[in-house]
C-alpha cells in the first residue's frame, strides 16, 4: 500500500507545504501562480485521497511527519 504523501500529486503536496505552514488559500494561489479557485479544487482532492475532512487534520498529519 503507497504511503500517504505518495498518493498525492507534487501539486498537492506543494498546496499541503502550505497549509502546514500556516498559509491562506490565496497566498498558496499566489505563490504557486494558481488561482484561489485550482487552490480548492487541490484541497479536496488531498481530503478525498487521504480520506479526511478538515484542513486541520491535513495540518496536524503534516505536522506529525505523516505527509
Amino acid at each position: 500500500m503507497k504511503e500517504p504523501i505518495e498518493i498525492l500529486t507534487e501539486q498537492e503536496r506543494n498546496v499541503v507545504s502550505s497549509l502546514a505552514e500556516g498559509e491562506s488559500y490565496q497566498q498558496i494561489a499566489d505563490q504557486l501562480g494558481i488561482s484561489i479557485n485550482t487552490v480548492r479544487f487541490h484541497v479536496k482532492n488531498i481530503y478525498r485521497k487521504l480520506r479526511i475532512h478538515s484542513k486541520i487534520e491535513v495540518v496536524k498529519r503534516a505536522v506529525r511527519g505523516e505527509l
